[in-house]
This record gives C-alpha cells, sequence and structure tokens, in this order.
C-alpha cells in the first residue's frame, strides 16, 4: 500500500492542476455528507449541531476552498533573488513533495484534525497514510464514504495498530495528540532521517489585567474554556487574574456560565470513563469548587470553576483537557511570569489588558505557539496565519501556505546560462581578487 501510494506521488501528483482536481473530488464529498459528519460527532463526542457544524466542517471546508484556489499559485517555481556571486545565471526554488505522509489525528476534533493535514500534504503533491482515533467508531466509518473519491491518494488504516504501523517507514510524519504518543512519532521519524511535525498542548494560561471591559472577557473566556468541554489543545486552561478584580471577574464568569453553558444537551461528554472520574476526584478533594455538575450515565461534567488556586496546586502539575477552571491571583507580575516561565512551554497564550507596553513586556517573556490579545483562540481561525507549537508543546506548523511550505521540500536549482561569471574559475589573479574585494567587501 505505502509503495502504491508513493508512485502516485512521484507521477500523478506531480502536477499540481491533478491535486486542485482532487481537492474539488474531496470538497464535493464533504459537503454530500455535512449532516452525516455533523450527526456523527455528536453520536461519538456530543457535539451539537452548531459547534459541530462551526469548530469541525466549517474550517474543513475554508481549507479546502483556499487550496483550490491557492495551489497553482503556491506550487510555482520561484527565481531567488539576485546575487553577485551567481549573476548572470539564476536560482530556481522549486516545490517538491516528500512523498508518503503518515498523519495521526486526535480524538477531540475528529475531522478537522484528520481532514485540514490531508489537504495541506495532497496540495503540497503528497499521498497520504491517516490513522484516525478509535474513540470515535461513527466519524471514523464515515471517513471512509468521505475519502473516497481521493482513495487512490489516501489510504484510511482501519485495521493495524499504532506501533505496527510505526514498523513501516514514511517519507514524513505528522502527529498530533499526546506528548507520550508524540515522543514515540518524533523517535520512529528520527530513526528513519525524515522529517516531522508534532502539535502537541499544555497548560495554555490566560492573564487578566485589572484595566479591562470584565464583561466582554468573562464572555470569551467562557466560549474558549467550555467549547467541547474544555477538550480542546488551545483552551485556556487556567486563569491569572489580577487580585484587585478578581472577585469582579469570577462574578461574571459565573453569570456567563449560568446563562449560557447550563444546557448539558450542548455539550460533549468527557471522552474516557477514566479521565471523568479523575476529574470527580479533582473536584472532591477541593473546597474552593463553585459548580462542576456531574452527570454519570453521559459522562458530562458541567462548568466548574476553583477560585483559590496557587502554582503549587495539583491541578497545576498536568494539562487539564476538560471544564475545569483554575484562578489564580496575582499581585506581582514578574513573580507570576516567574512561574508560568518554570513551567513547559504552552501551546496557547493569552492575555488581557488595554496597557499596550505590558503587554509586550508579558508576551516577550514566555515562550508559547501562538495567542491572542484580548481575546482567545481566534489565532488558530485565520489561514493565512500559522499554527504550531513551541517547545514542549509541539513543532512545526501548518493551516492555508504554511502547510503548504509544511508539506513541501524547498529545493534550490542552479540553472547555469551561456554566459558565465570568470572569477570562480582558475587562474587566480591579483587583479580578480582586488576586484571582488572591491565589489564583495
Amino acid at each position: 500500500m505505502i509503495e502504491k501510494l508513493r508512485e502516485k506521488s512521484q507521477t500523478v501528483l506531480l502536477k499540481p492542476s491533478i491535486r486542485v482536481l482532487y481537492l474539488r473530488k474531496l470538497r464535493d464529498s464533504v459537503k454530500h455528507h455535512r449532516e452525516e459528519i455533523i450527526s456523527a460527532l455528536k453520536e461519538d463526542i456530543g457535539k451539537s449541531d452548531y459547534e459541530g457544524f462551526m469548530t469541525e466542517y466549517a474550517t474543513v471546508m475554508q481549507e479546502l476552498n483556499f487550496f483550490i484556489n491557492n495551489t497553482l499559485k503556491l506550487a510555482r517555481t520561484k527565481n531567488a533573488s539576485f546575487d553577485l556571486l551567481t549573476f548572470p545565471n539564476k536560482t530556481e526554488i522549486r516545490n517538491r513533495a516528500f512523498g508518503v505522509c503518515l498523519i495521526i489525528s486526535p480524538w477531540n476534533y475528529p475531522f478537522n484534525l484528520s481532514m485540514i493535514p490531508v489537504i495541506d500534504a495532497i496540495a503540497a503533491g503528497n499521498s497520504v497514510y491517516l490513522m484516525m482515533s478509535r474513540k470515535n467508531p461513527r466519524i471514523r466509518e464515515l471517513m471512509k464514504e468521505v475519502l473516497k473519491p481521493v482513495e487512490d491518494i489516501v489510504h484510511l488504516e482501519n485495521d493495524r495498530s499504532y506501533d505496527e504501523v510505526l514498523e513501516e517507514k514514511f517519507d514524513f510524519y505528522f502527529f498530533t495528540g499526546s506528548k507520550n504518543r508524540g515522543q514515540a512519532v518524533y523517535k520512529k521519524a528520527a530513526e528513519n532521517l525524515k522529517p516531522c511535525v508534532l502539535e502537541l498542548g499544555g497548560k495554555s494560561p490566560c492573564i487578566v489585567d485589572k484595566d479591562v471591559d470584565l464583561e466582554d472577557v468573562a464572555k470569551k473566556i467562557c466560549w474558549a474554556k467550555f467549547t467541547n468541554s474544555g477538550q480542546t489543545c488551545v483552551a485556556v486552561d487556567y486563569l491569572v487574574v489580577e487580585e484587585s478584580i478578581k472577585d469582579r471577574l469570577l462574578h461574571y464568569i459565573l453569570k456567563e456560565i449560568d446563562e449560557n453553558y447550563s444546557d448539558i444537551s450542548e455539550m460533549s461528554r468527557i471522552k474516557t470513563r477514566a479521565k471523568y472520574d479523575e476529574f470527580r476526584k479533582i473536584m472532591m478533594d477541593r473546597t474552593d469548587r463553585i459548580g462542576g455538575k456531574y452527570h454519570d450515565d453521559e459522562m458530562i461534567i458541567e462548568p466548574c470553576v476553583f477560585t483559590d488556586v496557587t502554582f503549587n496546586d495539583e491541578i497545576m502539575k498536568d494539562e487539564i483537557f476538560g471544564p475545569l477552571l483554575p484562578v489564580i491571583s496575582y499581585t506581582d507580575i514578574d513573580a507570576m511570569l516567574m512561574h508560568i516561565r518554570r513551567m513547559d512551554n504552552p501551546l496557547a497564550f493569552y492575555v488581557f489588558t488595554k496597557d499596550k507596553k505590558l503587554c509586550d513586556y508579558i508576551t516577550n517573556s514566555v515562550g508559547f505557539g501562538g495567542g491572542c490579545i484580548n481575546d482567545c483562540m481566534m489565532h488558530i481561525s485565520n489561514n493565512k496565519a500559522p499554527f504550531g507549537g513551541f517547545g514542549n508543546s509541539g513543532l512545526g506548523h501548518y493551516h492555508g501556505k504554511w502547510g503548504f511550505d509544511t508539506f513541501s521540500h524547498k529545493q534550490s536549482v542552479y540553472v547555469s546560462r551561456k554566459i558565465d561569471n570568470p572569477f570562480r574559475f582558475k587562474p587566480f589573479t591579483d587583479k580578480k581578487l582586488n576586484l571582488m574585494k572591491k565589489f564583495l567587501g
């Protein structure tokens, strides 16, 4: 199977116009299965129709439309800028596909996080070996139908385990998921000396200064924390609030939860019983809990806020990945930033403030994948900008043009014409040397 896919990349997909035809077929198929996709997301995860459409279907369509309109332009060979050492000849920059890309996607956004890297890889001329999480049987089964028009260049693996698949040799590795499994993929890519992109996660902080519209901040924080019940890699993991406005902000957060995040029919399930039980234990062990009503049969936990957390608490050790929101207050900005820097690099970083100098100081003090100022999660919505991790939260990036570049090897090719630069050939005379010193320093 892998050799057949590699052959497609080396022959059929060499032509960008053919890639666009495949992407058009894929878009038609996604459109045709729209209602089934949204229904499958609800069945597997419990996502509401609105959330499934907005966070999964719509983002995939945006990526497909971008590449259908831009692949031919992105794939063009470009000339490198003028250079005295190579004048009068030219250097071309060509986009070369890697071959067969292994794409491993997670369970939390199974359609979005499978399809977008697949689209990027196809646009760059690669074929794809796709592995989806077994935790979503309905959407995984439906993907067979969605991918049928492109099944000769995209193989959806349904039978083999991760370990079995990783024994194969791929030309590119793309992984979204947990740090532990990501390390295994990275190790295998290193053994095969192949490029690798890792989209992991981490404890993404949200810092709130005192000079902000607290009602607006509360609305944005709740959306970024409780969408998909917090099971989002760029969700707000914890809140760090200037002490003087903490109680007022909590008032608006709890008001927003009560008004817009209390209907369990619109809440995603906690994906595994083990994680559900872990969250219940965390809630039972704390006395500063507000909310967090749980529903054992549905495995749903309503939004829960912990009001008096410190950086040393147990809940601050690992990424939460659920609807639990720790709130930490601060008075000394430098002491607070020191605590954040001691932790692993977060995938996302959010700051609410009207003070530009303070904002620049905060965002320049911490390494992170991407983020927002006076908002949350919206940085991943614009596919004209790169999305990716930093340090422990991942490496590499994708979305739009950045995905095309990630899945393309930039190949430089020097093209010699009839006229050549005489200075590179012997005899090496003093006259030549003095002229080079004059022009090249």
